[in-house]
């Protein structure tokens, strides 16, 4: 039995507990370079192994599994002004019924200054 190769976390499923746990960690690293999301707010990677064995116990059968908790992206807010158009509802970021500042402007001359 010296030449068996036994079974371990770098060999099991190929070396899929490996690159589970990989994909996971770049995912993990990618959210924490994420500026959208709060800096301090703990990742966590998990690494399941289930093991089902036989009514024998000499044969089972493996699940490996990752998964992880990234932090949230941060919200957004806004506010909406809502109405109805050609009869359906719709929502926009700009009282439609104002003008935009760039939809009138004009040269603003200050007052009360004198350049020399």
């Amino acid at each position: 039995m010296a030449d068996e190769n036994y079974v371990s976390l770098d060999t099991i499923g190929q070396g899929a507990a490996i690159e589970l746990f990989n994909d996971e960690l770049s995912r993990v690293l990618k959210n924490i370079l994420d500026l959208n999301t709060k800096p301090t707010i703990t990742r966590r990677i998990t690494l399941t192994v289930d093991i089902k064995p036989d009514e024998d116990r000499s044969f089972g059968t493996v699940l490996i599994q990752t998964q992880c908790k990234l932090a949230p992206s941060k919200g957004v807010g806004t506010a909406v002004y809502i109405g109805m158009k050609a009869g359906e509802p719709v929502a926009t970021e700009r009282d439609n019924r104002q003008l935009a500042f760039d939809d009138n402007v004009v040269g603003i001359k200050k007052e009360g200054t004198n350049a020399k």
